[in-house]
Formats: structure tokens, C-alpha cells, sequence
């Protein structure tokens, strides 16, 4: 048996195939950094008005535009960069951009009370979610400070206050929609079909059925994760028809 001979070295088709092997990777970076036009509406929450002249700032380059009459705006922006989106008589509002669909985006008047639904409250940023978290627990509170006696003291109007007792239940609403978006952000899809064949109808049955809670997903780490889903899904497949198709999916209105 004859041994092939090695191939000689040539420099000269090294320095070409290194040469086509860093366009290559300059062209894969730069078209990953290239900016897109991003194109939505500024909505005022409550009455879905579209509020025109908006002040939109990148907050990663300065660059600087404003929403049209309609309340349409078109920025170039990269992912994952801030935009920050301003309008007197209003909350500033802020946006990471994760993708590049028509984006909506709600901004709430200063110091105004709103009964938010929960169409409303999911299309909250996170940004604007938990500042609205944070407003309604002070609004909700029902003990204040007492000047005279020290300490805190209970308040009736706060405690059977009209608006206090809105603001509570608006405080429950948003933290449900918090922990919600918690718990889709690590229970999903794909970190379910790495681990079973689980796919279509049943994966959705499962899902529901075995959807942990936020308090279990903020004390356990990826591998505790992993275990929790293979040994729900063991138990998924001892379930009989009957049972699978007594799992309802919860109805999720979508955002406008």
C-alpha cells in the first residue's frame, strides 16, 4: 500500500483562504450590527389614543426622532439597544428593541389614575411594568407616617379609599403579569422539546398542566429546571386520555 504524499505548504493559498475567511467573518459581524428601521405606534394606555409628536431617543447613540401625527414612528436602530420615548403630560417610557416587528407602545399620563385591563397590561414593557408595580404598591399602601405619635399609623382613606382599593387591585394584576413573563422566560418551548419528544397539542397540554411557579423557578438553577420537567413529564405520560383532555389552556388575550 502506497502512502500519498503530503500536500506541499503554499502561502500564497493560505493568505487567500485566511484573506476569504476574515471577509467572511467581517460580513457575518457587520450584517449582524447593521441597523434596521424599526416601525410602531406611541398609544396613550387606557384610551389607545395615538399621541403624535412623541420624542423618541437611541438611548445607546443619541440619535433622535419623533412619532408622526398618527402616532406612527420609523427608527434605525440595532438589537438590543434602548429607545426612550417622551411626551409632556406623561410617563418616560423605555424600550429594548429584541426584534423588529411593528412594536406598540402605550405611555401613561402623569399622576393620572387608570383601570388598566389585561390587554393593557401585557403590552406594558417590562420598563413600564414594574415602574407601574412600584406606583401602585405606594398607592395601595394603607398605613402612612405619623408626624405626631412616630411610626407608622393606619389610614382609613387609604385603607377603604376608592383609589386605594383600585390601586390594589391593579398592584395584583401587574405582579401576576411580572411572575407570568418570569416563568415564560425559562418554562418554554424549546427547553421543553430538548428534553422530551413532546410536541403540537400535547406539548401545549403539558405545559399547562405543569407550568411551576414563580417562586420554584427564582430559587432553582438550570440542572434543578432539567429535573423538574423530565420528572413532570414522566408523569404526563401516565395520564389517561380523559385526563389529557380534561387540561384547559388559560385563554391569553392578545395585545392590540
Amino acid at each position: 500500500m502506497q502512502c500519498q504524499k503530503p500536500i506541499p505548504y503554499n502561502p500564497v493559498r493560505f493568505v487567500k483562504a485566511l484573506h476569504v475567511f476574515l471577509l467572511f467573518i467581517v460580513s457575518a459581524y457587520s450584517a449582524a450590527a447593521q441597523e434596521t428601521v424599526l416601525n410602531g405606534y406611541v398609544l396613550e394606555l387606557g384610551s389607545g389614543e395615538p399621541l403624535p409628536y412623541v420624542g423618541i431617543t437611541n438611548l445607546n447613540t443619541g440619535a433622535t426622532a419623533e412619532s408622526r401625527g398618527d402616532g406612527r414612528f420609523s427608527v434605525s436602530v440595532r438589537k438590543n439597544e434602548r429607545l426612550q420615548f417622551e411626551y409632556p403630560g406623561y410617563r418616560t417610557d423605555t424600550l429594548v428593541v429584541t426584534e423588529f416587528g411593528v412594536k406598540r407602545v402605550y405611555l401613561t399620563p402623569d399622576g393620572t389614575a387608570i383601570q388598566l385591563d389585561e390587554v393593557q397590561i401585557q403590552a406594558m414593557t417590562d420598563s413600564r411594568l414594574a415602574a407601574e408595580i412600584a406606583r401602585a404598591r405606594q398607592e395601595g399602601q394603607t398605613t402612612e407616617a405619623s408626624q405626631h405619635r412616630g411610626g407608622l399609623r393606619i389610614s382609613p382613606s387609604r385603607l377603604f379609599g376608592r383609589e386605594a382599593r383600585q390601586a390594589r387591585q391593579r398592584y395584583k394584576l401587574l405582579l401576576a403579569e411580572q411572575e407570568r413573563r418570569k416563568i415564560d422566560t425559562r418554562f418554554t418551548q424549546e427547553a421543553i422539546m430538548a428534553l422530551t419528544p413532546l410536541k403540537g397539542e400535547d406539548l401545549e397540554l403539558y405545559m399547562t398542566k405543569y407550568r411551576p411557579t414563580a417562586e420554584f423557578l427564582a430559587s432553582a438553577d438550570e440542572s434543578e429546571l432539567r429535573l423538574y420537567i423530565m420528572d413532570t413529564y414522566a408523569k404526563f405520560k401516565e395520564l389517561t386520555p380523559a385526563q389529557r383532555a380534561a387540561i384547559k389552556a388559560p385563554e391569553r388575550n392578545e395585545s392590540p
